[in-house]
């Protein structure tokens, strides 16, 4: 019985063959006046060709349009005269070890008295059985270190390190300890602690998220995975699904390994509470991930890396302890970090002497590390650009202001009455600044005809903390009111509007001290009646007003200086805090001295 049923299979395995593959092709086998050896290499790879994605590859196949020998080296072509329609089959040795595994135990007797295996060059079918699985766990341990799938592929070795990234030192000592525990984990073994699996890098652009990712993966000197959360939304039902499950199946195969995903809010983005909406696809995709992470499938040596700008929006399930176990929070480099970036990016990059690494750094607060890199950048473009190989003062100048306000081609064609208007304008800014105690310092005054919405503009100091008192929020109100008051005084009805952004500001500004910053008369203020809508609408206005009236009084007090100043700055087209207070000095050095920096 179990010959026969050998004999029958092989009988129907090559009439299949027959009808399937030698007549629909014999023609063209003959047109290439060479034998082709069909082997098990070339059905393997026919059947990648007639299941691959690419429609086109797909349709040439059928239609016998492709050219199947193009890519066989003559010298691998045999020939073989004895067979009258120039073709060849080649059965492989191991063609039927995969039936060694079929059970023949529940034919009784017949195995005994059977001699298929004399016939089919084996041994006792157990003994088949045995040896299949041998080479079928010789193949997987084989496959076992694969460095790419159809969609990932493995980084063997980043070429940054922590060296290559100026500052953040807080941040690389929390990245160290990530780095020890994927290359000592068994150090960390025996003190009962959980080896964490992710962590979360989030904060604004351009400070370095996707940077130190890498320089993780380098330190480490592991396998590193680089993805983005949108590859894994798909409009196909379980495409998602199956890349998360080819992603960490690559990785398991190459353990330690880092996944790092950025912008992962695309994949992490909260469920809907509607799971048949058209976000369903997205929530499966998220939870195969949280499956991935933290499951009942052990992923110990995976370390998953996320980074978003938006934090808030990803799923609570996907940031909790166990699946992402640290939120780093990256945000704009301090004065330390700066001054690393700076020396960094400044390598390769002359400048001049008259430009001291403390005014960049100064220059560049609030920056964030792109900013900074781009900043430098530029400066040396506009130096080449009027063929000098140092950048100077003025290119650091032009960079800074079209950072700040942008920059167009052609300058705005103002008359000159409208451009005395702007100057007065901006110096009512810089004064009442200037005399502010508690409110950051002012830096310069500039007007700049090429910007796009500001032709005239005063630059502060970038606050250090987010946390403000009353008082320099109500010095911010008398600063912001300070323009068109200037106006007002000079000018009388004769106002201009560019004042807008400043009402629209103050106005902002004075709702929140009323309203969440419990700075009016009461600390709280409901509002779901008329009554105390209108006791938050006098407080806003009183607010405005007292900050109105300080600032006029100043202004009205400093006429000369204001218009002194404001031709200095129409010639100058900028002046800096420190020539605004040597001009208030001489002009009025009975009634105070200010000092640069107070």
């Amino acid at each position: 019985m179990k010959g026969l049923y050998f004999i029958s299979l092989f009988s129907l395995c090559n009439s299949f063959f027959l009808k399937h593959f030698r007549e629909p092709f014999i023609n063209r086998v003959q047109s290439s006046r060479n034998n082709y050896p069909f082997s098990r290499k070339y059905y393997e790879n026919y059947l990648k060709r007639l299941n691959s994605k690419n429609i086109t590859t797909q349709n040439k196949e059928i239609l016998g349009n492709d050219d199947l020998f193009s890519h066989i080296p003559p010298e691998n072509i045999q020939k073989n005269e004895s067979f009258p329609t120039n073709f060849r089959i080649i059965i492989n040795k191991n063609l039927f070890t995969g039936f060694s595994e079929l059970n023949f135990e529940t034919q009784g007797d017949d195995d005994e008295n059977s001699n298929d295996g004399h016939e089919f060059g084996s041994d006792d079918p157990r003994r088949r059985k045995h040896q299949g699985r041998r080479v079928d766990s010789s193949s997987s341990s084989a496959s076992s270190k694969s460095k790419k799938s159809d969609n990932f592929e493995i980084v063997e070795h980043s070429p940054i390190s922590f060296k290559d990234i100026g500052g953040y030192d807080a941040i690389k000592s929390e990245l160290y300890q990530c780095v020890d525990l994927l290359k000592n984990h068994t150090k960390y073994s025996r003190f009962n602690v959980r080896i964490p699996k992710g962590l979360i890098f989030e904060g604004p652009p351009g400070n370095g998220k996707t940077l130190l990712a890498k320089a993780l993966a380098g330190e480490a000197d592991c396998g590193f995975i680089a993805v983005s959360g949108a590859e894994f939304q798909e409009k196909y039902i379980g495409v998602g699904s199956a890349k998360i499950r080819e992603l960490f199946q690559l990785a398991k195969q190459n353990i330690p390994c880092i996944i790092f995903i950025d912008e992962i809010d695309a994949l992490g983005r909260s469920r809907g509470k509607d799971g048949e909406t058209a976000s369903a696809e997205r929530d499966n995709t998220l939870n195969e991930l949280l499956i991935a992470l933290d499951g009942f499938k052990n992923s110990t040596g995976i370390f998953v890396i996320g980074a978003t700008n938006r934090a808030d929006l990803l799923d609570s399930a996907l940031l909790r302890p166990g699946r992402i176990d640290k939120r780093i929070f990256i945000g704009n480099p301090d004065e330390k970090t700066r001054r690393a970036i700076i020396q960094i990016h400044s390598v390769g990059k002359p400048r001049s002497t008259e430009i001291l690494e403390d005014d960049l750094v100064d220059m560049t607060s609030g920056f964030s590390g792109a900013q900074i890199e781009n900043f430098l950048n530029e400066a040396m473009l506009n130096a080449l650009r009027d063929n000098r190989e140092v950048f100077l003062k003025q290119d650091i100048e032009t960079v800074f202001n079209r950072v700040l306000v942008g920059w167009q081609p052609t300058e705005h064609a103002f008359t000159k009455d409208i451009i005395d208007h702007i100057a007065i304008h901006e110096m009512g800014h810089a004064i009442v600044g200037l005399l502010c105690k508690h409110h950051t310092n002012v830096t310069k005054v500039i007007i700049n005809l090429s910007a796009p919405n500001s032709p005239g503009y005063t630059v502060f100091e970038n606050p250090n903390s987010n946390i403000y008192t009353r008082e320099a929020l109500f010095e911010h109100l008398m600063i912001l009111l300070a323009g068109r008051i200037a106006e007002e005084v000079f000018y009388g009805v004769s106002v201009t509007n560019g004042a807008i952004n400043d009402f629209e500001e103050a106005l902002k500004l004075a709702n929140k001290m009323v309203v969440y910053y419990g700075m009016g008369e009461l600390v709280i203020y409901p509002n779901g009646s008329e009554k105390y809508k209108e006791l938050i609408d006098n407080e806003i206005i009183k607010l405005i007003e007292d900050a109105y009236g300080y600032a006029e009084f100043i202004i009205r007090n400093a006429q000369d200086l204001i218009a002194e100043s404001a031709d200095l700055l129409k010639e100058q087209k900028m002046i800096r805090a420190e020539e605004l207070i040597e001009l208030m000095n001489a002009k009025y050095p009975d009634v105070f001295e200010l000092r640069v920096g107070e």
